[in-house]
């Protein structure tokens, strides 16, 4: 949960709001109390969404969809108000983690609590269809597992089982690893489809691993048309179970009833596993967001490259239209921009960063060179020169005035503050008597207050007052330790209590800011780490370099919760909801959904290697290459 920002209201409707409990492509979801203190859930819809016409109409069906199944199965909804200038609903709130959470975290679930997730599951199908609906987008992040039982949430893209089969000719809704065959192909979607999608949330609760999903989207697409898979060595009933849920003709799969018949005489308790223990600080919460979010227009004689396929991001649910596959975060058609605004052409960039309010982009090139953008415009507003090798790293200052850049080959003068308005080289982080440091950095950061900078150079990680520019501390560890402490990487917390090193021998070091004192080392790496980033709650790191894969690591335990095997992970950046995490490297830029350690999104770009980054409202993805990038996202 994250504290009320500035720009949230005090209350919705009738309820007073307490906290932000996370945020999606349809808006805010808020942690609210009714006036007789019952706590409650509330989803407020972006204003962008409530002026399109017949979003209203949609949004109330979703919530008499939920209403008419009822709460036992689902979160129930206690209120809404589509015609609100800003439309919500509110629903009773269910403690409990999601499927996909508890699998990442925990493992797969034991024999007992897969029959235990089959019925509750079974049964809620069975309330779904009495109602007349077809959900047609189970999956592990859309169920909670509440104490009496799982409870299948967001019916966002459920639909009547008379209405039409598609909101737009053409388009099939769902999440492209957990659909059913028929909703690939257009077919006419039934209950059955829920049931296929029910056995792949079995076979993946039992194995940790979801089992249609391909390196690419294309061998996904393969793999549900195709002959099932095995779902491997699991409890036997359920592998029966999860066979006859896929099987390719409808009329052939068990009904909700009937699996609920095959385990009425097991002695089912609900016993999900335990939360995931903490032994490492927890971060506090994240920085506010900016109140005026940037959107990424197409600006006078902006030039498109190869288009970015994007597919089930998220919540976000999967559009099928004419070939491509698009993501959409609403659940229907929306007129998606799948190819990038070109800013720079024929340009060798190395880094990129969006400004905290999203307005700006800049990014450093390899001849030495910074330039600035409008992101609302993409015009070219100025260029900063001084170095005479790469621009290895950017940094805006909290505030946005002053950039920060780092330069490994440079020799005097490594790390340059530059005045944003003017272009103005300010100062710099080279200081006499300071051991080694005019020595190369490899990167750079601003801490979230903007008062401190952190510098990686081959000496270590070196903390500066960022405004007199002046050495504080060092992060360094005991001799004794057999621990090198040469950087290539850094990222602060978001409430900036730690401060995580990549470093030259395939490790990660956690440190306490306030004391400089090592408090965690992550192992695992095979390569140098060369990018570290902390998820926007602060409750996971990722962390790669020129090996095919990223690792996410709890921060709290210090555990490795997942590895995403990319072509390589040498810049790394979550988008600001943190559902997503986005990589940059050799060949390509990719976008993995954190939730199920599937990679949704690839960018067709045979030379890329320099950096990737959201910008802060998660509407663009800017990427450096042979030219610098904007890839819109909505």
């Amino acid at each position: 949960m994250d504290p009320l920002h500035a720009s949230d209201p005090p209350r919705i409707g009738d309820y007073r709001l307490l906290s932000r409990l996370g945020s999606g492509g349809m808006g805010q979801v808020y942690l609210a109390r009714t006036p007789a203190g019952r706590n409650l859930v509330v989803k407020v819809i972006r204003p962008e969404f409530a002026a399109e016409a017949g979003f209203r109409a949609r949004f109330a069906r979703e919530a008499e969809a939920a209403r008419r199944v009822g709460g036992f199965h689902t979160a129930q909804v206690v209120d809404a108000d589509p015609e609100a200038d800003t439309p919500w609903i509110a629903t009773a709130y269910i403690t409990g983690p999601t499927l996909g959470r508890t699998v990442r975290e925990r493992g797969p679930l034991a024999p007992s609590a897969l029959r235990v997730l089959a019925t509750g599951l079974a049964e809620g199908l069975k309330a779904i269809h009495a109602c007349g609906l077809v959900h047609r987008d189970l999956k592990p992040a859309n169920i909670v597992l509440a104490e009496d039982g799982p409870r299948i949430i967001d019916f966002g893209i459920a639909r009547p089982l008379d209405g039409d089969n598609m909101t737009t000719q053409g388009a099939v809704f769902g999440t492209l690893p957990y659909m059913s065959p028929e909703q690939t192909d257009s077919s006419r979607v039934g209950p059955a489809s829920d049931v296929f999608s029910l056995g792949t949330v079995l076979a993946y609760a039992a194995t940790g691993v979801s089992p249609f999903s391909g390196s690419t989207m294309a061998e996904t697409l393969r793999r549900l048309i195709g002959p099932p898979p095995d779902p491997g060595d699991i409890d036997p009933d359920i592998r029966e179970l999860v066979r006859e849920c896929w099987d390719h003709d409808p009329e052939q799969r068990p009904t909700p009833g009937q699996i609920l018949a095959r385990f009425e005489e097991h002695d089912l308790e609900v016993s999900w596993p335990p939360p995931a223990g903490s032994d490492l600080p927890v971060p506090e919460q994240p920085p506010a967001a900016p109140a005026t979010p940037p959107t990424l227009k197409e600006g006078a004689g902006l030039k498109r490259k190869t288009p970015l396929l994007i597919a089930g991001a998220g919540t976000a649910a999967v559009v099928l239209i004419g070939g491509l596959i698009l993501w959409n975060p609403l659940g229907f058609a929306l007129p998606l921009i799948t190819e990038p605004v070109v800013l720079a052409e024929a340009w060798a960039a190395e880094s990129v960063a969006f400004s905290p309010d999203g307005r700006t982009l800049a990014a450093g090139g390899l001849s030495g060179d910074i330039r600035l953008w409008d992101v609302r415009t993409g015009e070219h507003i100025l260029s900063m020169s001084g170095y005479e090798s790469g621009v290895d790293s950017l940094a805006f200052h909290p505030d946005g005035t002053t950039l920060a850049s780092s330069s490994f080959g440079t020799e005097t003068d490594p790390v340059r503050l530059w005045d944003v308005a003017t272009g103005e080289w300010e100062r710099s982080l080279s200081v006499e008597g300071w051991e080694d440091s005019d020595m190369p950095t490899n990167d750079v950061a601003f801490h979230p207050t903007g008062n401190l900078i952190v510098t990686a150079q081959a000496t270590g990680a070196h903390l500066w007052d960022s405004e007199a520019a002046e050495p504080i501390a060092g992060f360094t560890a005991e001799e004794e330790e057999g621990l090198s402490i040469s950087p290539r990487s850094s990222a602060f917390s978001p409430d900036g209590a730690l401060l995580a090193t990549g470093t030259n021998d395939n490790m990660v070091l956690l440190w306490e800011v306030d004391t400089t004192e090592l408090v965690a080392t992550l192992t695992g790496h095979t390569n140098p780490v060369t990018a570290v980033a902390f998820s926007p709650d602060g409750s996971t790191l990722a962390s790669g370099g020129d090996e095919e894969s990223a690792r996410l690591w709890d921060v709290r335990t210090g555990n490795q919760s997942a590895v995403l095997e990319t072509a390589s992970s040498r810049s790394l950046s979550f988008h600001p909801d943190g559902s997503l995490l986005a990589t940059g490297g050799f060949r390509e830029a990719q976008v993995w959904n954190i939730e199920t350690g599937e990679r949704v999104a690839i960018s067709d770009s045979a030379d890329f290697t320099g950096e990737v980054a959201f910008s802060p409202d998660g509407s663009g993805l800017a990427t450096a290459d042979s030219g610098v990038y904007l890839w819109p996202m909505d």
